[in-house]
């Protein structure tokens, strides 16, 4: 999450958009490959249940779900327009360093987070991750009116935020999984991850349409 759109961002400062393009899909074959060489061992079919909107959604979890939507808007719109964000307001600095900052963050994070985790402290990682993503949109958005005063100090604010955020969202992501697999009983652990992913893919597609 953010290793690819650091060197997107590396790239579209050094590299024409026809050497991007191909680099990308490249790497997207490459997975492609990876992915077809996988062999998972064949289980014997199980009685399934009648289709139901359980089957595709985990009921237990849509308040967790809804949550986490509304997280990855914000994510969303960041990880998709934060370089227009930069050079808008005068950062004269690769805006590919904020993505290496947050994947710093979200490296760093799993070094505490996973353990409080384990220990069943789900909510409450989550609610710290919340709170301190919350605190940076908020750092985020002043940075227009902060650099105008000094803009070094901003600039070192604006990196220390993407540092921040890679944290928070580090903190809450394997939390959050944790939270929509112990909401669901063993038979419907693929339904809690389909309803984790789906909420985090379409809170990030909301973010990218609406910051557009």
């Amino acid at each position: 999450m953010s290793f690819g759109p650091m060197t997107g961002l590396f790239m579209h400062e050094t590299c024409s958009f026809e050497t991007i393009f191909l680099v990308s899909l490249f790497s997207g074959t490459l997975g492609f490959l990876m992915a077809c060489i996988i062999k998972s061992p064949s289980r014997p079919p199980v009685a399934r249940e009648p289709i139901s909107l359980d089957r595709f959604v985990l009921i237990k979890g849509i308040p967790a779900g809804i949550s986490l939507l509304l997280l990855s808007i914000p994510y969303g719109m960041t990880s998709t327009y934060i370089a227009v964000y930069a050079q808008e307001i005068g950062i004269t600095l690769s805006s590919g360093l904020f993505f290496t900052f947050l994947a710093i963050g979200m490296a760093v994070s799993r070094l505490f987070s996973g353990k409080q985790v384990d220990k069943g402290r789900i909510t409450q990682v989550i609610r710290i991750g919340m709170y301190l993503v919350c605190v940076c949109y908020f750092l985020l958005a002043a940075c227009d009116l902060l650099i105008r005063w000094n803009h070094e100090l901003t600039t070192v604010l604006f990196f220390t935020i993407a540092l921040l955020l890679g944290t928070g969202f580090g903190t809450m992501f394997p939390a959050f999984n944790s939270l929509f697999i112990n909401l669901a009983p063993n038979s419907k652990r693929g339904t809690a991850t389909s309803t984790y992913l789906t909420s985090w893919d379409v809170g990030i597609g909301i973010g990218l349409t609406a910051g557009g």
